[in-house]
C-alpha cells in the first residue's frame, strides 16, 4: 500500500467556530481544526462534487472511504511563517512562537447571543450567552488568517465502477479542483468557516503501510490527540481531555432500525496537542487524524 502527501495552505473567509467546553456563559473555540472536523469537510465537498444527486447513504459510503483512504493531519494557523501549534515551553502554553494569551488576543474574538422568543421579543433568564470565534484576520497586522494541514492520499492501480474505486480514482489534480474550497466547525448555514484553498505543494511519496507516518511531527510534541488507551501513561507529559463522539445512520440497520442524530455516542479520552512523549513513541496518522502506535493500527 502506498501513501502520497501535499501540503494545503487555506486563506479563511469567514469566522471559525470550533466546538470545545464552555466556560460559564462562553461557548469557547478550539485554536486548532481537528482531523474529525477535516474529514466531515472532505466528505461532505467530495460527496457534493462527485454525486450531485447524493442521498444520506452516499454520504455515508463516501465518509467511510475517506476515513481510511484520504486522512488528513490538524490544521493549525500560520504565524509568522510557521504553525501556531500548541506547546509547552519556559512554563509556560504557547501556540507556535506566541505565548498563549497574545495569540488569543490576535486571533480569537467573540460575540453576545441570546435566543428570543418570536411571539412575545423576550428571552428566557440565563440564556445570554457570548460565542468565541476564530477572526479571518490577524487582529494585530491585518493580515488575512491562513491555515495549513496537510492530506495524505491513498494509492490505487486499480479502477472499476464501483464508487470506492471512482474516488480513488481522481488524479491529485481533480482532487485539489475539488477542495478548492472547504467549509468546516459549526454555524456553517450562518455562513462560518468556510476556507479558501490558496497555495498547494507538490506531492511527495510517504512512509507507511496500512497507515502513513505523520510529516507534521516535531520531535517529542503531539500534533494531533491520541487515545489514552494507545499510549502508556508513563511516556507523556502533559494532559487530558474527554471527547463527546456522536453520530448517525441514514439507512435502516439490517432489523430495520435507522439510527436518527445524536442517538449513538461514545467518549473519547485523548491525550491533547501539545502533550510531550519519549522519542521512542513511533506514530502513525489513523482514522480522523489521530496519532496513534503503528502496531495499533495493524501498520
Amino acid at each position: 500500500m502506498s501513501w502520497q502527501a501535499v501540503t494545503l495552505t487555506y486563506r479563511a473567509r469567514s469566522p471559525l467556530l470550533l466546538g470545545r467546553y464552555p466556560l460559564g456563559f462562553i461557548q469557547r473555540t478550539r485554536t486548532f481544526i481537528p482531523g474529525w472536523t477535516l474529514w466531515g469537510a472532505l466528505t461532505a465537498t467530495l460527496t457534493r462534487a462527485c454525486f450531485p444527486q447524493a442521498d444520506g447513504a452516499r454520504y455515508e459510503a463516501v465518509g467511510a472511504w475517506v476515513e481510511h483512504n484520504l486522512l488528513t493531519s490538524y490544521a493549525y494557523l500560520l504565524v509568522e511563517g510557521g504553525l501556531a501549534a500548541p506547546h509547552f515551553r519556559d512554563g509556560g502554553w504557547y501556540y507556535g512562537p506566541l505565548p498563549a494569551t497574545q495569540f488569543e488576543a490576535r486571533f480569537v474574538t467573540s460575540l453576545g447571543q441570546t435566543a428570543v422568543a418570536p411571539g412575545s421579543l423576550t428571552a428566557e433568564t440565563n440564556t445570554l450567552h457570548e460565542t468565541e470565534t476564530l477572526s479571518p484576520y490577524d487582529l494585530a497586522t491585518g493580515e488575512p488568517a491562513r491555515w495549513r494541514f496537510t492530506l495524505y492520499r491513498q494509492g490505487s492501480e486499480e479502477v472499476s465502477q464501483s464508487e470506492d474505486e471512482m474516488l480513488a480514482a481522481l488524479t491529485p489534480e481533480a482532487l485539489l479542483a475539488a477542495l478548492r474550497t472547504l467549509v468546516v466547525g459549526a454555524d456553517r448555514s450562518a455562513g462560518l468557516g468556510r476556507l479558501e484553498l490558496e497555495t498547494a505543494g507538490a506531492w511527495q511519496a510517504v512512509a507507511g503501510d496500512a497507515w502513513p507516518v505523520p510529516l507534521d511531527r516535531d520531535g517529542p510534541t503531539l500534533r494531533a490527540h491520541v487515545r489514552v488507551a494507545d499510549l502508556d501513561g508513563n511516556q507523556v507529559r502533559g494532559r487530558a481531555e474527554v471527547i463527546p463522539w456522536r453520530w448517525w445512520k441514514n439507512t435502516p440497520d439490517p432489523d430495520g432500525r435507522s439510527w436518527g442524530p445524536g442517538q449513538q455516542q461514545s467518549v473519547q479520552c485523548c491525550y491533547v496537542p501539545g502533550c510531550e512523549v519519549a522519542d521512542d513513541w513511533q506514530p502513525v496518522v489513523g482514522p480522523w487524524g489521530f496519532w496513534q502506535a503503528q502496531h495499533e493500527c495493524g501498520a
